[in-house]
Formats: structure tokens, sequence, C-alpha cells
């Protein structure tokens, strides 16, 4: 296509876009006055994406479809836009016909196959260079923090849950449950010594969010790539709903998933720089401070720290040294204070019921319709009379079985492994219902499209949930800015929930964007290191899901972002370069 005449590309660019948007949008909605709009935005761009690609892309002569990469390009690109419809993929009763069917899945699947193919030639031959600045931190820094500012102002102090509330209480009775990670609670305890109000640790997250992501882009910067662009794509970023009010969101999960995303920001500079980053003492006390931050803030993130440190071991054994010892400290200092320190402060330990979340809904799912033996119809009766098991089961969330007032967790406690032995029995029994009880559950982890209801997402909230026992309550200054920052959310989940408040969006970003660099740098390994933090958090919480709540997931949010600048780096600039 590259030989023919201007005139005659932009005919079959236009032609191409107009049966591209035909499919795509038939696969989503039926058409309609607003669909319309989108369409003709979508005619545009598919015509120069593909006028664009006819005048430049060369199967002969690019990168990506060389011999070498060819075998893992193919796959990736085969199957990638499969599973991205599987999740995308809404309500399609407006399908009438079985061919209709055919030809709306196989035009939008060609469309994301050559979108894939195009969009990683594209990235790979990507290089933002250009000049660094050396105040160019301050610009990252400064740009989300006043505008992340504008949030605490206008739901000050910030927004609080009944989990939030719990923690508060324990920071002022000290009476200590590890139901929330206690290290976490024991942060909040100190910052109330400065200020009594949830409104510090509201600030602290606003200014650890901003604080990292200004350390994240002047990693990439020293990469090679241009401030301008990378101040320019914090403007962004700094605008980006999600990272907005989760700043002032008072949940564990915030500030584990700030920690989190530094690990991969540190992993980022120990890849690019082979290692090297790890000869200098201050970075190597910002990684301990890191993992003590990942091993501590969520019931989850120890196994993401210990699979994590041995894999950075056996890649970067060059550097064993500090990284062994940054290993065995972390450890050490994590199962004296989880053991010796919490038995002298007599630290409540979390219950059973919330590591069995999965096994729980795949029990109720098969209760309610598969087949059980007596022995095991004995033993789920014992856990929940077998009449509760389909009053409480929502197929999306496990907590209205597990705080029902009927579910014995304490019976489960006594003896753990009568209840993994019934549940393998009932599951290998039923594995079609296990299955689905699985994927319902874990939807918001690898669905991008909200289900039909009763699916839903918990995204945000705006207040601290009212008549608590502390007293804490709102406070607007500026009703203006509160009503106009809430509406800006309003609008953002209204029309854009499938792209920016469903975390499922962010996992596919992640993965394409990791792969794409993985082709660009050669094909080094060690560049999934980088995204395995976020990625092994996503499958720690499929395997425990309560519910679905996007918090669980908020650290693909700054990961992805941080992938998008990552991929501007020249092919040339994975170097042995000092920090």
């Amino acid at each position: 296509m590259t030989n023919l005449s201007p005139i005659i590309r932009v005919m079959v660019s236009v032609v191409v876009s107009l049966i591209a948007t035909a499919g795509i949008i038939s696969f989503y909605e039926p058409f309609y006055p607003f669909t319309m709009f989108i369409g003709v935005i979508l005619i545009c761009l598919f015509t120069l994406i593909a006028y664009s690609a006819s005048k430049s892309f060369s199967w002969n002569h690019s990168i990506l479809f060389s011999r070498p990469h060819m075998k893992w390009v193919l796959p990736f690109g085969l199957i990638f836009p499969a599973l991205l419809m599987a999740s995308s993929a809404p309500d399609q009763s407006h399908i009438e016909t079985s061919i209709m069917f055919v030809i709306v899945y196989f035009v939008t699947y060609l469309v994301y196959m050559c979108l894939s193919f195009i969009g990683m030639s594209k990235l790979i031959h990507l290089d933002a260079s250009g000049k660094s600045s050396k105040y160019s931190f301050s610009i990252y820094l400064v740009i989300p923090f006043v505008t992340w500012m504008v949030y605490f102002i206008a739901f000050f102090p910030a927004t609080m849950t009944p989990d939030s509330l719990s923690q508060w209480g324990q920071a002022h009775s000290y009476d200590w449950s590890n139901w929330h990670p206690l290290v976490h609670t024991w942060l909040l305890t100190v910052l109330v010594q400065i200020w009594d109000s949830p409104g510090v640790l509201a600030l602290f997250q606003v200014f650890m969010m901003a604080l990292v992501w200004a350390y994240g882009m002047k990693s990439i910067e020293k990469r090679g790539v241009s401030f301008v662009w990378l101040s320019l794509f914090t403007v962004l970023v700094a605008a980006w709903p999600v990272l907005g009010i989760y700043s002032i969101s008072l949940w564990k999960d915030v500030l584990y998933s700030i920690v989190l995303f530094l690990f991969c920001v540190l992993t980022f500079n120990i890849v690019f720089t082979r290692g090297v980053w790890l000869t200098q003492k201050s970075n190597l006390l910002l990684l301990f401070v890191t993992s003590l931050g990942v091993a501590f803030f969520r019931h989850n993130g120890f196994p993401v720290f210990l699979v994590m440190g041995i894999l950075l071991l056996i890649v970067f054994r060059q550097h064993w040294k500090p990284l062994l010892a940054n290993f065995i400290a972390v450890l050490a200092i994590y199962l004296v204070v989880t053991g010796p320190i919490f038995t002298a402060l007599d630290v409540r330990p979390t219950e059973a019921k919330e590591a069995l979340g999965i096994p729980t809904q795949q029990m109720a799912n098969i209760v309610i319709n598969g087949d059980l033996t007596e022995d095991q119809e004995a033993y789920v009766s014992n856990v929940m009379p077998l009449p509760m098991w389909e009053k409480f089961y929502h197929p999306y969330k496990v907590d209205p079985i597990k705080f029902s007032g009927e579910y014995d967790d304490t019976f489960i406690a006594n003896d753990l492994g009568a209840f993994l032995k019934v549940w393998s029995g009932m599951v290998i029994q039923n594995p079609g219902l296990a299955i689905e009880a699985f994927l319902k559950e874990t939807s918001i982890v690898w669905q991008m499209h909200e289900p039909e209801k009763p699916g839903y997402t918990s995204n945000f909230l705006t207040y601290i949930y009212k008549d608590n026992e502390y007293g804490l309550e709102n406070k607007i200054f500026f009703p203006t800015i509160t009503s106009n920052v809430k509406e800006y959310l309003e609008d953002s989940e209204k029309n854009f929930l499938t792209t920016i408040w469903r975390p499922a969006s962010y996992l596919f970003a992640i993965v394409f964007l990791t792969f794409t660099a993985w082709m660009k740098f050669n094909r080094r390994a060690s560049v999934w290191l980088i995204s395995l933090p976020v990625l092994l958090n996503v499958g720690s919480v499929a395997a425990t899901l309560p519910a679905q709540d996007f918090r669980y997931l908020f650290s693909n949010v700054p990961l992805a972002l941080f992938l998008i600048a990552m991929i501007w780096i020249g092919q040339s600039k994975m170097s042995d370069a000092h920090e």
C-alpha cells in the first residue's frame, strides 16, 4: 500500500475506518445519537492511523517482525485482542442475528489485532529524547501536589469508610487488631500525635503520592526523556480523577499502593542501570524502607516482597550482597514484629474468613446449584445452615455471607484442613460452578466492562461515614469547589466507567506496555520485573478478593501511567550508566 498514490491511500483508509468504526461501535453499543458522535471521532482517528500506517508501516523493515521477535509478537498479537474483547464485551442483545454477531466479532478482532501490531511498532521506535532540567523534580512534585490539594479542600478533612473508622479507633484506644495491617495503624497513631484529625493522614498521602510520582518521572528523565514532555504528562496525571480522590481516601490500600508503586520505580532503576543503582548507600536505604512498607502495609504485601526479593537476587546476582542484606533484614524485622511483638501487645489476629473469600463463594454457588455428598452437606450445614447460603449469597461479593451472623468462622478455624478438604472435593465434583463463582467474584480484576446487575463497582466516596462514634464529619469551606469536584468525579465515573474506573483496564495496559518494552529493549527479561510487584499484587488479590472495590487494585493506576512515560525511552538508553 505504501506504493499507492496519496489520494488512493486516503480513500482506502476512509473505507477501512468506516468498517472498523461500525464493527467497534456495534460490538459495544446500539447506534443512537451519542454513539454517532463517537463514531465520527473514531472514523477520523482510524483514518489517520490507517493512512499513517500505509505510509510508513513495513512488515519487511519493522524490527517488530524480524525473525527473533516474530515468534513472540505473533502469539501475543493474536491472543491479546481476544482477551481484550472478552474483558470489555458488554451485553450484546442489540446484535440481533447470528450472521451479524459473527461479522461484528470478526471485524472487532481484526481492528484490535491491527491496532496492537501498529501500536507496538510505533512504540518500539518512539524516542522522546530531550533536555533535562535541574528544576524538573520540583515541577513533577508541585503539579500533582497542588492539584490533589483541591480534593483535600473540597472534602476536608478526608473520606472514610467503616474500615477507616476502625483504624481511627485503634489509633486512639490502642486496642490493637491485625484485621487491618497493624503497622499501618501504628503509622496513623504517630501522625495523629502531630494533628488529631483525619486530615493529617490525607495530607501525608497527598504528599507521598506526589513525591513518588516526581521520583518516578525524574528516574525516566535520567534515561534521556524530555522534561518538557514529562511535565506535560504530569499535568494529565494530576488531573486523573482516580489519583485525586484516592489521595485523600483513608484506606490502607492507598498507602500500600504508593509504596508498591515506588517499589516498581526502584526496580526500574535497578533494571535500567543493570544493578549499578544498588551501589549507592542512599539507594539501598530507600529500597529497605520501601520493602518494609510493601511487607507491612497489606497482608498480601509480604508474599509480594518475598517473590520479588528472591527474583532480584537471581537476576542481579552480581549485586547479591546488598540485595541479600535487604532481604534478610526485612524478613527478620517482619518475623520479629508479627511474632514476639504482636504477642507481647496481645494483638488480635486476622480472622480465618478473611482469607477464604473465594472458596466460600465457590461453596455457596455449589450448595445452591450443584451436587453435594452427604458428608459435604453435613459439613457446610455446620458452617452455615443450608437455607442461609442462598439467602446471603451475592455472586460478586462474599461480605454478605461473612458478616451474616450465621457464618461460623470459629468452626472453620478449629479445623482448617477439614474445610479445605470439603471445599476441594466440592470443586472437583462441580468444576463449572466453581469457575463461574471465581470469575464473578474476581470480575473487577479481569473484566473491564462492569457486569450486568447484580454486578457493581465500588469506586470512591466523597464523605466520612455519617453518625460515626468518633464525631468525625466533613467541613465544606468552599461549596463551589466541593460541588465542582464532586461533579467532575461523578461525570468521569458515568462516562468512563470501563476505561478509567475499572482496574482491569489498567491491567491490560500494564501487560501491553510491559510486553512492548520487553520487545523494545531487546527482550531483556528483567524488564518484566518492573511491573511484577503490581502483577503479583493482582494475583494475590484475585485469590482472596472479598468485594468489587477498586481500592484493592489501586496500584494498577500509577504503574500503568508510569509505563506510558517509560515507553518513551529510546532503545539505546538501557545502559550501565551510574546514578
